[in-house]
């Protein structure tokens, strides 16, 4: 026990390295076996943060690291450019068809995240995430289906979708009509009002080549980012690559995000207590500085202790179980449905009791509503 605490020390110095961009000069690593070696390896490529520790343990001098092992994590960091590389025609490709269709599209995650870091290339993202809204939710559908014949996609663009998919071998561009989706009606009218007056034409700018990319507005992105590690958790786990770009995000817009507005949503939306949690987790154990975190108290250290230890051990590999509606009358899957919402609420009560009540409230009302309108 106590060898693996010493492991996941490094593993931590490690990652803090590669997301500040320092070097680990730390005498400890020193006490790293090949065995401790093996272990920060399973964890980095656990936790999704491959390619960002593998490049920090290759500059370790005073490691012995047998060349075959090095040799693999060098493919593996060369493998996340290539990757990016290859995806970056697919996203060119996509937002130039959409802004040809009068589309304005904002894109979420992924690149835009990766930009924060000293290396973009070497944080991982399998997905293309770009939000056209709503309103052009269907012209968007039938633009990407054009721009990519014969590519395979969804059979359906419900409108209740969150997204359309398109996929692409090992890639998937998921073309989004909301970025998130809400089981409380209050919730999902305040948040997607936000989200209107956020995701538009008018947000920041990055430069790909030759190509012009929005990014959201930056309280709402800082939020956002958050908000789907969050909902990651609930769903399938948090992994420490998503901890880290809610550090990352947070270092980079520290003088820019609006706190008023920030305070609003995390209490609008119930998740202020979860919130403090995952600060106090940046703070401790990614690097952060207090005065990055806004609303930071080590009043819940105990719950975020709890919470820090389930995603160092399960990271995002919980199953979510789904449901087989197949012969199941209407009424019977409904109940099986809610069953399972419930068993989310408890899987999160021990570390957020406040959200997991509202979540219960969300999904009694959620499934009222969609009773009456027959879904």
């Amino acid at each position: 026990m106590m060898q693996m605490m010493k492991v996941q020390k490094i593993y931590l110095e490690l990652l803090k390295a590669a997301i500040w961009g320092g070097e680990l000069t730390n005498e400890r690593v020193k006490e790293l076996t090949i065995e401790g070696v093996n272990e920060v390896i399973r964890l980095a490529a656990f936790q999704g943060t491959g390619p960002l520790v593998f490049d920090q343990l290759l500059k370790l001098k005073d490691v012995e690291t047998p060349d075959a092992l090095r040799m693999q994590m060098k493919q593996q960091c060369m493998m996340s450019m290539k990757q990016q590389n290859a995806m970056m025609p697919l996203l060119s490709q996509a937002w130039k068809a959409l802004t040809e269709a009068g589309i304005d599209p904002v894109l979420l995650k992924g690149f835009g995240l990766a930009q924060y870091y000293p290396q973009p290339h070497l944080r991982q993202w399998g997905d293309m995430d770009v939000y056209v809204g709503q309103k052009n939710y269907h012209l968007g559908c039938e633009t990407l289906r054009a721009a990519f014949p014969g590519v395979k996609h969804m059979a359906e663009e419900g409108d209740d979708y969150k997204h359309y998919n398109f996929e692409f071998g090992n890639a998937v561009l998921e073309m989004h009509r909301i970025s998130m989706a809400f089981a409380h009606p209050r919730d999902r009218r305040y948040y997607e009002k936000w989200e209107e007056q956020s995701l538009t034409k008018e947000g920041p700018k990055i430069e790909v080549g030759d190509l012009t990319i929005t990014v959201p507005e930056d309280t709402f992105n800082v939020f956002f980012v958050f908000l789907h590690a969050w909902h990651h958790f609930i769903e399938t786990g948090m992994n420490l690559k998503q901890m880290c770009d809610i550090a990352v995000i947070l270092h980079a817009k520290r003088d820019v995000i609006d706190k008023n507005r920030l305070h609003e949503a995390l209490k609008k939306l119930h998740l202020m207590e979860v919130w403090q949690q995952i600060m106090y987790i940046l703070v401790k154990y990614l690097g952060v500085a207090k005065e990055e975190c806004p609303y930071y108290t080590d009043k819940l250290a105990k719950r975020a202790e709890l919470l820090f230890e389930r995603i160092m051990q399960e990271g995002s590999s919980r199953r979510h179980e789904e449901i087989n509606a197949e012969g199941v009358s209407y009424i019977k899957r409904k109940w099986i449905t809610f069953q399972l919402r419930l068993a989310d609420s408890r899987l999160v009560k021990p570390y957020a009791p406040k959200y997991a009540r509202h979540m219960v409230v969300s999904d009694l009302l959620h499934g009222v509503e969609r009773i009456v309108h027959g879904k």
